[in-house]
């Protein structure tokens, strides 16, 4: 738990600077990718009033319409070229139009339309702003289902119309939207949503009949089309009433019945039905008006077009087109643009799987250098842990001899007897020759953990440093009456410092003989990559067996939980063992103990 709790307190602070980075690194990307987006929704800002420009000069019909007076049929081809241009696929950039005439008044703007072709005349289609007949929670639902039916559609049209094929039969559509006129107008009279039942029989039949009638009654194809008894497997969900015609009483033949399939015209309601909603409640794009300030767009009321404000997300824009209306004369008319754009959203939107990928990338680094850290603070513990086991040790250590050379010494200084005399000098000499043992050793502990170490490369024979080690151990093995049983199978050949492997060596001999019992044996093989050395000891418990190569750590002798023996012997012999790339094992036998260095 406790190093769970360090652990966290280590991630936290790391993973809050890499956090605080990278909400920098995506903030500065995502600043620079918004700027072009700007320039991007300039661009095509500009073009698209280009287009509407040149669309409506180059309509000649409609402005024939308009030069002879037919205001009417001119502004409805007007309302279908400005509702077409307030398209796009971006779904962070919508624009509106307005045509204004030379007096300022509106003639045309981009809004809701509804294609219509009446049966019983030769008109071209027109459109009807249906818009100024629903309430906005009408316009809504309509809107709404009507998006079901595009849906609908293209699940169904498989193949696109501009590389080819067939749009798909009526019979195949999930939502059914007919429009009642009266004959000769455009005002709506009823709109009635169904939602179509259809089974494989049922739509074979209804082909089949809309066949034969369409040939038997030819003039009247709109109302044969979609009579009650064609489509009785189907569900009104949804149907409005013009409020200011009264229809009861008028003959039904007085209506024509129209299938909005798909002669509806909703601006962005094609890429979904969230975009339409977006664009109908912007205030920006709906209440276009011709303003004073707009026309500093216009090159010839300002000399120079250096002085136009910069491009902001939402803007308006107004033009001037000059529409023929005869063979001398041009009208003068006024074209408005705005666009309400949001190039933050689309950098954000462009930069989403940055953002997934960068976040993914400080999370590894945080975690790599959390974990790093919190490793080097380990280590920081256990060295840490390890200077006061040291500090303890020594302090044990040096203990037991200063203890000993003070009783000697006051011994000393009350009897002068002269044989006494010399006793108590010869253990004083015996004791400081421990402790400055005792400080070779520590020194040599210091020497192997300092980074600034270099070995000697000499070849090396284990075998010369074994024989020599036991010449220079021979009166402890005779006072002990040690039997030392050598084999020698192959001369164990390294490359590295002699002086530090004698003391290896050394270590592992001494251990061999202190902890052996009293005539005991020690056995030492020597082979090409190994060489083992066992003795005839007490076992070592198994719970010590993990910790022997510990420093300080000794599994025999025990100072209470603040010191520890002394135990460098074998981590020292450890540490010389890895410098020189050799592996250093201990383990119990049958026979006693046995340690082994192996390549």
């Amino acid at each position: 738990m406790k190093r769970k709790k360090k652990w966290i307190h280590t991630l936290l602070p790391v993973l809050a600077g890499f956090l605080a980075l990278y909400l920098a690194l995506m903030g500065i990307a995502t600043f620079l990718i918004k700027g072009t987006f700007m320039e991007l929704f300039e661009t095509d800002f500009n073009a698209v009033i280009h287009e509407t420009e040149e669309t409506i000069l180059g309509a000649e019909r409609d402005n024939a319409w308009l030069a002879n007076g037919n205001m009417k049929a001119a502004i409805q081809r007007y309302d279908y070229v400005l509702c077409s241009m307030t398209t796009t696929n971006n779904v962070h950039f919508q624009c509106s139009f307005a045509l204004f005439n030379e007096e300022k008044a509106l003639l045309s703007q981009s809004q809701n339309l509804v294609g219509l072709v009446y049966p019983d005349t030769n008109l071209a289609q027109s459109y009807s702003p249906i818009e100024n007949y629903l309430s906005q929670e009408a316009l809504k639902e309509l809107a709404y289902y009507g998006k079901q039916q595009l849906t609908s559609l293209q699940a169904k049209w498989n193949i696109s119309p501009k590389r080819g094929g067939s749009p798909p039969e009526y019979n195949s559509i999930d939502y059914r939207i007919t429009m009642a006129f009266e004959r000769g107008s455009d005002v709506p009279v009823q709109i009635i949503v169904q939602e179509m039942n259809w089974n494989k029989e049922q739509k074979e039949k209804n082909s089949s009949e809309v066949s034969a009638d369409s040939q038997t009654h030819p003039e009247q194809d709109e109302l044969i089309l979609f009579s009650n008894d064609i489509w009785d497997h189907s569900m009104i969900v949804w149907s409005w009433t013009n409020p200011d015609i009264d229809i009861s009483g008028i003959p039904q033949n007085y209506f024509f019945e129209l299938e909005c399939y798909p002669n509806y015209l909703f601006p962005y309601l094609s890429s979904g039905y969230d975009r339409w909603l977006s664009w109908q409640e912007n205030s920006f794009l709906q209440n276009l008006k011709l303003d004073k300030d707009l026309f500093y767009t216009l090159p010839q009321y300002y000399a120079s077009a250096d002085s136009l404000p910069p491009f902001q997300p939402q803007t308006k824009k107004v033009s001037e087109i000059f529409i023929p209306q005869d063979d001398r004369l041009a009208g003068r008319y006024y074209l408005v643009a705005a666009v309400d754009c949001h190039p933050w959203l689309a950098a954000m939107d462009y930069m989403r799987y940055f953002y997934l990928l960068g976040f993914a990338c400080m999370l590894v680094c945080a975690g790599v250098l959390a974990f790093a850290i919190h490793r080097t603070n380990l280590r920081r513990d256990a060295l840490e842990e390890n200077r006061r086991d040291f500090t303890n040790a020594i302090a044990h250590e040096l203990k037991t001899p200063l203890c000993a050379i003070r009783g000697y010494a006051e011994n000393l200084k009350e009897d002068t007897v002269q044989v006494k005399r010399d006793h108590y000098l010869d253990q004083i000499i015996l004791k400081t020759e421990e402790m400055d043992g005792l400080a070779a050793e520590m020194i040599y502990v210091s020497r192997l953990d300092s980074e600034k170490l270099v070995l000697k490369k000499e070849p090396v024979c284990l075998n010369d440093l074994i024989q020599t080690q036991l010449e220079k151990l021979d009166d402890v093995i005779s006072g002990k009456k040690l039997l030392v049983l050598y084999q020698a199978e192959e001369e164990f050949h390294v490359t590295g410092d002699r002086k530090y492997l004698e003391k290896a060596i050394w270590n592992l001999l001494s251990n061999a003989i202190s902890y052996n019992t009293e005539s005991g044996t020690i056995r030492i093989i020597v082979g090409k990559d190994r060489c083992s050395m066992e003795n005839t000891g007490e076992h070592i418990p198994e719970a010590d067996l993990p910790h022997v190569f510990e420093m300080f750590y000794s599994g025999q002798r025990h100072f209470g939980d603040e010191e520890k023996h002394l135990g460098v012997g074998l981590y020292l012999t450890r540490k010389i063992c890895a410098l020189h790339h050799l592996s250093l094992t201990v383990q119990n036998t049958e026979m006693g103990v046995r340690a082994e260095i192996s390549l």
